[in-house]
């Protein structure tokens, strides 16, 4: 399953040259993706031009190659067939708004009222109909890490070389739980992007 969303979302790939788990990944986390992508880079159009390219490397990064990259290397055939479309948006959108909450400290956005980073990601949830479905398990858990005000802790710096040196943050565990991923994995995929976006703001802040 080499690049994932690509090779999931290839429209002149017929269906019948795909295999079944390749099939899965574009059901569960191919399209769930590509609609929160769309709803995201329609916001950023119409009312938050100004920020458009640190959504783009953030969206890009994460839900078009880590994210994708590490579902497909630790979920089984198994756990990939019954993975949540819903679960994997909702773990993105959570990491994106605390991507929006972050910057958020740093930056103002002209016209835009002071908690538009929640508006922004409420926005999205609405447009994506992620808490809808009556048959979703998981609804109520969701619900709650949705409700959550706070802002994630990325200060914790990360050991590749001793990976037990590095100590998980408690807000990733339940997120991670979400779609069967290990809480390192979200650590480890939203902490080196916010360093690098945050440096950089302050860094334009200062000039």
């Amino acid at each position: 399953m080499l690049d994932l969303l690509k090779k999931f979302l290839n429209k002149k790939q017929k269906d019948q040259q795909l295999s079944e788990r390749d099939l899965n990944g574009r059901k569960h986390v191919g399209y769930p993706t590509l609609q929160l992508s769309r709803e995201i880079d329609n916001l950023v159009k119409t009312k938050y031009k100004s920020i458009k390219p640190i959504v783009k490397m953030y969206k890009e990064t994460l839900f078009f190659k880590w994210g994708p990259s590490v579902i497909n290397n630790t979920l089984t055939d198994e756990q990939l067939a019954k993975l949540s479309g819903r679960n994997v948006q909702m773990v993105y959108l959570l990491l994106f708004r605390d991507m929006l909450r972050h910057i958020a400290a740093v930056i103002k956005i002209r016209y835009a009222d002071e908690d538009w980073s929640e508006q922004f990601a409420q926005q999205v949830l609405d447009a994506c109909k992620m808490l809808s479905d009556t048959d979703d398990k998981d609804i109520v858990k969701k619900q709650q890490l949705f409700a959550n005000t706070e802002l994630f802790t990325v200060d914790t710096p990360i050991d590749d070389q001793n990976p037990e040196n590095t100590e998980i943050p408690v807000w990733a565990e339940p997120i991670a739980e979400l779609i069967m991923l290990p809480p390192d994995m979200i650590y480890k995929c939203h902490r080196p992007l916010m360093t690098v976006i945050l440096k950089k703001l302050k860094k334009n802040k200062k000039k």
